[in-house]
């Protein structure tokens, strides 16, 4: 039996969350987005490479233009 999840630890600037997320292909997903915070505004959530196991720090709105 095969492993069909993992923890992922969300890192922003309210603290750390512990959530359980979907494996794709094997490997843990490289981005998602899901609401933050209290006012529910969608946040879109980065795999950090270079941090140890599943960390994912905040990407930035989806949608939004940065230019």
């Amino acid at each position: 039996m095969s492993e069909t999840t993992y923890t992922a630890q969300l890192v922003g600037p309210d603290g750390t969350e512990s959530i359980e997320l979907e494996l794709v292909a094997g490997e843990p997903q490289r981005s998602f987005v899901r609401p933050s915070g209290e006012d529910g505004q969608e946040m879109v959530w980065e795999l950090d490479a270079e941090a140890e196991g599943a960390v994912y720090r905040p990407g930035g709105i989806p949608s939004a233009d940065y230019s």
